[in-house]
């Protein structure tokens, strides 16, 4: 699919096995490399894009039904339509999110304090999820939800067998916000 104008993604930075912050390379692109996907069984036609991960939903449910006959020429001006907006934000959206992306949020600040305690995330926990949740919604969120956080902390604590005191989670966390807000400043001013 040819683009009127030539676009360029930046993919999130990320820390690789080695534990070095790799940034990726922009992606440059003025064609999409298009794949569609039609699951008739579902009322879904999906598109994907090479070298952007994740998939975009054309039409599904009664806009699938009202497609008729499904064509590449009419998917590809589908997929035109819902990306002419805003090419640049809607295809980095597809991209996972890191916590490198947010190097001052209050997740990832969290997330590096316990890790100096010796404490890291594995693949399995759901420790990443929380932090990049923590640094979307931001420090006001966090703040107004401490017990939603706590909670989580908790909870990963007893997968782990790790001792759980409230009083110095809470303390931790307080510490996370107050460090993020900070350092935003700081970036900003």
């Amino acid at each position: 699919m040819k683009l009127e104008n030539s676009v360029t993604i930046y993919p999130p930075p990320y820390t690789d096995q080695n534990n070095q912050l790799v940034n990726p390379p922009p992606l440059v692109m003025d064609y999409l490399d298009v794949t569609y996907h039609d699951n008739p069984t579902n009322k879904i036609v999906s598109a994907t894009v090479r070298n952007i991960p994740g998939s975009f939903v054309i039409a599904n449910g009664i806009d699938y039904e009202k497609l008729g006959d499904v064509n590449r020429s009419t998917l590809e001006q589908l997929l035109y339509d819902s990306l002419k907006d805003d090419t640049v934000t809607k295809l980095r959206s597809k991209f996972p999110k890191t916590l490198e992306e947010f190097p001052n949020g209050p997740g990832t600040i969290l997330t590096n304090m316990i890790s100096t305690m010796g404490i890291k995330s594995t693949p399995n926990c759901s420790c990443r999820r929380h932090a990049i949740e923590m640094n979307e919604k931001g420090n006001d969120w966090c703040e107004q939800n401490l017990p939603t956080i706590l909670g989580w902390l908790k909870e990963e604590s007893a997968k782990r067998s790790l001792p759980y005191i409230e009083s110095v989670a809470s303390m931790i966390v307080k510490r996370a916000i107050k460090t993020s807000r900070r350092l935003i400043k700081q970036s900003n001013g």
